[in-house]
């Protein structure tokens, strides 16, 4: 049979609402009406290339999947993961200016961090290009773990290979120091990629690390998640930091009302009460 001869009718209201359904139970993500032709779009491309006949048939064939293969592609293709090194670099600023000092002032060895909700991986290697350029530090030992439900995202990140617009936020001397110029792409050099360990995480899952990071970036992930799912994943999110640790979120996003747990240092941070 000719797949690309397949017409693909619009999804109907029911094979919306079960996929819809689906993605909240299995990863948290809310999508309203309004999001309809988004999953149309994104969808209809496997229908045609698999041939597979309508949405229903695609959702019978999503849950049927024991090994989750499917599940983790249909993730991979209604989130969105466009991103940049350094953004909102306020986030990056406070670390070097205020929780670094802090912490070697108590006399700390070390920092762990966690990037959860790391896309393709420029925020995580922003954290360690940061702890690179931060001299008090130099003999610490640094981790960072960096975490996303998409394994294409992962993917993405783990080769550490960027079109130079994923680069606008790093000044022309880090960009000399930390990344290898290949074409128009740029790849980043051993030292920074081997300080991020990637790794599979759906938020929705208790996390196994209890009360291990000292920082955690969680920046624009909760605006997909409704009020309920926020309160799940900041519980989550609480238990994984250290006592006084801090939580970065994105500056659209705010822990009022929901961030039990939670002292407001300033818009957009926040820290686990002691």
């Amino acid at each position: 049979m000719n797949a690309g001869a397949i017409a693909i009718p619009e999804i109907s209201e029911s094979e919306f609402r079960k996929l819809s359904a689906l993605i909240y139970e299995r990863c948290g993500i809310k999508l309203g009406p309004e999001k309809k032709a988004l999953l149309q779009s994104r969808l209809s491309k496997v229908l045609r290339k698999e041939g597979i006949p309508s949405y229903e048939d695609y959702y019978r064939r999503v849950i049927s999947d024991r090994s989750g293969r499917e599940l983790i592609r249909l993730i991979d293709l209604i989130t969105t993961n466009f991103t940049h090194f350094f953004r909102e670099h306020q986030h990056f600023r406070y670390l070097r200016e205020h929780i670094l000092p802090e912490m070697r002032e108590l006399g700390a060895k070390g920092i762990y961090i966690w990037s959860a909700g790391c896309a393709t991986g420029e925020e995580p290697y922003s954290i360690a290009i940061t702890l690179l350029e931060s001299p008090g530090v130099m003999d610490w030992r640094k981790e960072i773990l960096a975490s996303d439900v998409s394994t294409q995202a992962l993917e993405f990140a783990r080769e550490g290979v960027y079109p130079e617009e994923r680069l606008k936020g790093v000044p022309p001397e880090w960009r000399r120091k930390y990344f290898l110029k290949e074409g128009d792409r740029y790849r980043l050099k051993d030292r920074v990629r081997r300080m991020v360990e990637f790794r599979r995480f759906n938020l929705l899952s208790p996390p196994p690390w209890r009360g291990c990071f000292d920082v955690i970036f969680c920046r624009n992930v909760m605006i997909y998640f409704d009020q309920p799912t926020k309160r799940r994943v900041l519980g989550s999110l609480l238990q994984a930091l250290k006592p006084g640790g801090y939580l970065f979120v994105g500056h659209a996003e705010s822990l009022l009302r929901l961030g039990d747990g939670f002292r407001y240092v300033k818009p957009s941070i926040y820290r686990r009460e002691t």
